[in-house]
């Protein structure tokens, strides 16, 4: 008999893992307290597929002093782990292309993805790094503002840029959207969604783990407009239930720190969005962005996605309790700045993301200190491009086999 593996949260990262393990023979069953997928930290996350550029995801994000000093030391401690995040994008884009054309996923995907260099202290800046992220197997060109303003011909003739970085492989898409998709093939392969259930505690129990678990219905109706899975939800008992699995992986953010068995150090990084329908005007057919477009000055980005453009920024890193009060007017601005007039701004949806974040901002990939138990956590950085290889590689570790990539400077041992 195969082994059985649960999956804790049905975002992005839970319903990839959950793919990767059940087109690897493991009898998988997803816990998600929510009622559908990707209703959390996905639903508004960066549309932006990007590969990892050492130096420009979270660049310059407030953050609390204690954090500041554990990352220092940690950056100072650092390792492999830029050369390995590196090699983790390019192998995981590599997937999601695969996964899109193997699957006949569509969502909404946009080629091309650019950094904009607005001025010349800032291009000389990435033209003396240029080297070293080609050194690491990036594909990055520094291009001039001419040729980025070819390439996206809507931005604002009036708005100073210098040069512009052209990362290769990068684009973007609708996150939410590939993991609805993702999900419906997960569950051709046997994978099992339990929505509106919450997972309360897992303990060892013999060579496997016992999971805790409790049916968690909504106390009040769905929020209009956001879709619900209630009916792939069977009935269950109420009161806590518990049922034995060979592995555990958590991909529930912040809340994995409860379940993990050990401590972990976690803050929660702040994301706002706005996302609105492009506007189309026969008379300017080039309104809006073509691919991904991201402004390191402002600390925003703005991708297209499908008729929609959804800009995201408000980057903050709180204590993992803290709350943050979004700027969505700051977005409006940033979109206005480089695209202006190119969205209704009448049917503007907003949105706000917290992901789990370790002091070393890097993701938490591989196996805890408790035997069985796995995370796969990411802070998100540049939109989703780590999402399908990560889950790729965790599960290949769950399964025994040797994962495509070494993977150890991400894994949880390092927060020891």
């Amino acid at each position: 008999m195969s082994r059985s593996v649960a999956v804790v949260g049905a975002g992005l990262a839970g319903v990839a893992t959950a793919y990767e393990l059940a087109a690897l023979g493991l009898r998988v069953q997803v816990f998600e307290r929510g009622g559908s997928v990707a209703e959390q930290a996905s639903f508004a996350s960066s549309a932006l597929l990007s590969p990892f550029v050492p130096g420009l995801a979270e660049a310059g994000a407030p953050a609390p002093l204690g954090l500041r000093l554990r990352r220092w030391r940690a950056g100072r401690t650092g390792g492999d782990a830029p050369a390995t995040l590196a090699a983790l994008s390019h192998l995981s884009l590599a997937r999601t292309a695969a996964l899109r054309r193997e699957l006949g996923l569509d969502d909404e995907a946009a080629e091309g993805l650019l950094v904009a260099l607005a001025d010349a202290k800032r291009a000389a800046a990435a033209e003396a790094a240029l080297p070293g992220w080609q050194a690491l197997g990036l594909q990055v060109e520094l291009i001039e503002a001419g040729e980025a303003r070819r390439r996206e011909p809507g931005l604002n003739p009036d708005a100073p840029l210098s040069a512009a970085l052209a990362l290769g492989q990068g684009g973007a898409g609708n996150a939410r959207l590939f993991a609805q998709q993702l999900r419906l093939q997960a569950q051709r392969l046997g994978a099992e969604f339990r929505f509106h259930t919450t997972v309360r505690a897992i303990a060892a129990e013999g060579a496997g783990l016992a999971l805790q678990h409790e049916y968690t219905p909504p106390a009040e109706a769905p929020t209009r407009g956001v879709e619900r899975d209630a009916g792939d939800t069977l009935p269950q008992p109420a009161g806590p239930q518990q049922e034995r699995f060979d592995a555990v992986v958590l991909c529930n953010g912040l809340e994995a720190a409860a379940l993990a068995g050990q401590r972990l150090r976690l803050a929660a990084r702040h994301e706002a969005a706005v996302t609105a329908p492009l506007r189309l005007l026969e008379a300017h057919p080039d309104l809006g962005p073509k691919g991904g477009w991201v402004d390191p000055s402002r600390g925003l980005t703005v991708a297209r996605s499908g008729q929609r453009v959804r800009v995201t920024g408000g980057l903050a890193v709180t204590d993992a309790r803290a709350k943050a009060t979004p700027d969505f007017e700051a977005l409006h601005r940033g979109l206005q700045h480089w695209f202006p007039g190119s969205v209704l701004h009448q049917q503007v949806q907003q949105g706000l993301s917290r992901r789990a974040v370790p002091a070393d901002g890097l993701p938490l990939l591989g196996a805890a200190a408790r035997p069985g138990l796995w995370l796969n956590l990411s802070p998100g950085g540049q939109g989703w491009g780590l999402a399908c290889g990560s889950a790729q590689l965790l599960a290949q570790q769950v399964a025994g086999q040797a994962p495509a990539l070494d993977i150890t400077a991400l894994g949880p041992q390092r927060l020891a």
